[in-house]
């Protein structure tokens, strides 16, 4: 068969499509493995008070 270059683009594409592909699996299959961390912001409900002050304190 000769090497076209209709023949290299359809190539090109078709393993772009599959390397897509297996990035999307990957994902899925990453985000299914997290879902028993909380989220970040219910960590944070537990802080001290120390850093979360609504003004800044007053130096003399």
């Amino acid at each position: 068969m000769p090497d076209t270059k209709t023949g290299r683009e359809k190539k090109g594409l078709n393993k772009r499509t599959q390397l897509t592909e297996r990035l999307y699996e990957r994902e899925l299959s990453v985000l299914d493995e997290d879902d028993g961390e909380p989220p970040l912001d219910a960590a944070n409900d537990d802080a001290d008070g120390e850093f979360l002050a609504d003004e800044l304190p007053e130096d003399d």
